[in-house]
């Protein structure tokens, strides 16, 4: 029985990063997370309740994502402004120091595919524990591109120190997409908002709601490692009669995933409004046109002037061109 009256168990962790986009891009699209709502911002323009509720300065303003993390975890994010905000990160050896762990099935396999990632520091090599308590534990320490420590660990049943106590660490029985719901496609899409996005562009002739008459198209890319297409909605420029794509990844300082997979795979399927669908490969855009490519972007749309400050990456401009 808890100690805390009604305790049933762990809610969500949460953790402060220094871009909301790019945290929530990276556990999505590398990790395997789902986003289930954003929110903000959370400030009080007059008064101190977030002080009072929670402890920071009363000009602080928060933007908040919610993700689920696996069957047994919730991961909540907050990309804080504030007066007095101190944007170093903590190391592990510091009052208030953190990392979280991932339980992998193979932790050399899992490092393969991290270090393919560009902006993740794997921390040496992973290494298995051979004496004491947790005796057969393989572990490696990782670092998200925003500085974030994390782990992969596999610890398998019967670790000596089960020798001395009856309390047993939770093991994950089975690979977290079991808990996914039936209904989920998740050939389309495992974020569910680029899904209802998806949705929306194909049961109404294109035309997003929440885009308004910024023009849309769907990119639909095969998986290099899963080997499952899956599409994604995005923004694009259509400049004399060429189909413009921009790899902005929010800002975030790695390339998209549908940017990747697009590359290795050499082709990808484009659905433009009005139920027009072709096979295209990408072509990479001479740099000699990205400033007035760029220009046209943040034109139509703003948000791509902000992603494109937020990161020293260069960002891919790539024209899909139809094939045959």
């Amino acid at each position: 029985m808890s100690t805390l009256p009604g305790a049933r168990a762990v809610h969500h962790i949460a953790y402060t990063v220094p871009d909301l986009d790019q945290a929530v891009s990276f556990f999505v699209d590398v990790i395997g997370a789902e986003l289930a709502y954003r929110l903000g911002p959370v400030e009080d323009t007059e008064g101190d309740w977030m002080t009072r509720k929670l402890g920071v300065h009363p000009n602080a303003s928060a933007q908040i994502a919610m993700l689920r993390l696996g069957p047994v975890t919730n991961l909540e994010l907050f990309e804080y402004t504030s007066p007095d905000q101190d944007r170093r990160q903590p190391r592990n050896s510091d009052l208030g120091g953190h990392h979280f762990a991932l339980y992998v099935d193979d932790v050399d396999k899992a490092v393969a595919y991290l270090r393919e990632v560009p902006g993740v520091t794997i921390l040496g090599e992973p290494e298995t524990i051979t004496d004491g308590p947790i005796a057969g534990d393989r572990w490696v320490y990782f670092v998200t591109p925003w500085g974030l420590h994390m782990e992969l660990i596999n610890m398998p049943e019967g670790m000596p120190f089960e020798e001395t106590t009856s309390t047993r660490l939770y093991l994950p029985e089975e690979n977290w997409d079991a808990y996914r719901p039936e209904s989920v496609d998740e050939s389309v899409n495992s974020n569910p908002f680029n899904r209802n996005v998806i949705q929306e562009f194909r049961a109404n002739g294109g035309r997003v709601a929440d885009f308004g008459e910024v023009p849309l198209l769907l990119l639909s890319t095969k998986g290099r490692r899963s080997g499952v297409v899956r599409t994604t909605p995005l923004v694009h420029l259509e400049h004399g009669g060429r189909h413009i794509v921009f790899a902005a990844n929010g800002g975030a300082d790695s390339h998209p995933a549908w940017y990747r997979n697009l590359i290795a795979a050499g082709t990808g399927t484009v659905e433009l409004p009005g139920e027009r669908r072709f096979l295209a490969r990408p072509e990479p855009v001479p740099a000699a046109e990205h400033e007035e490519l760029w220009r046209l972007q943040t034109a139509q749309d703003p948000n791509f002037a902000q992603f494109r400050g937020r990161t020293g990456r260069d960002i891919p401009v790539v024209e899909l061109v139809p094939v045959g």
